[in-house]
């Protein structure tokens, strides 16, 4: 299934991203329009992170100096400080380990079907439209279908930290 599903995921398109900024007067203007950003496919080859943009703090700064690409070559998928702004593609069949971070997630199911297991057994089908609000649980995602990749967009922000603090994916790997 891992080299089927890749070749899957290479083959979908990338989104297109606008990123608006400020010139050196300050006036509006657009920096990027291209599909860019990140791009990692899983070690396991069943899911895909297109990472669109990301800030190193809430609030985040919004200068003309801050004009430059942050999403380089980083691996990363939540926020530390900050907020991370990504669209992620899960194979057919694919899973993702429990897991918690410290962050509230913002999801919108773009396209497809994807089952959200929390540590207590609870489940919930997300379909197409769909929104869910994640709030530091521990949790799974799941692609129940066979042949039929689910599109999602998500907006992670840092948050303060319940009073768990087992988090598995709670720091950027390129912060120390």
């Amino acid at each position: 299934m891992s080299a089927e599903t890749t070749n899957i995921l290479e083959s979908l398109p990338f989104s297109r991203r606008i990123i608006t900024g400020h010139d050196d007067n300050g006036k509006s203007k657009v920096l990027y329009d291209d599909t860019k950003g990140n791009i990692e496919i899983m070690p396991n080859g069943t899911t895909r992170f297109h990472t669109v943009w990301f800030t190193d703090n809430v609030p985040a700064d919004c200068s003309s100096v801050t004009n430059g690409d942050p999403t380089g070559n980083k691996t990363f998928r939540v926020a530390n400080d900050g907020s991370v702004c990504t669209i992620v593609f899960m194979g057919p069949g694919s899973k993702a380990p429990m897991h918690r971070t410290k962050s509230i997630d913002y999801a919108v199911i773009l396209e497809g079907e994807i089952e959200l297991e929390l540590e207590n057994g609870d489940k919930s089908i997300l379909k197409t439209g769909d929104v869910v609000v994640q709030r530091e649980t521990m949790h799974s995602w799941r692609n129940p279908h066979s042949t039929n990749v689910t599109k999602i967009f998500f907006v992670v922000v840092a948050s303060k930290g319940t009073e768990s603090e087992d988090f598995q994916f709670g720091k950027r790997s390129d912060k120390k």
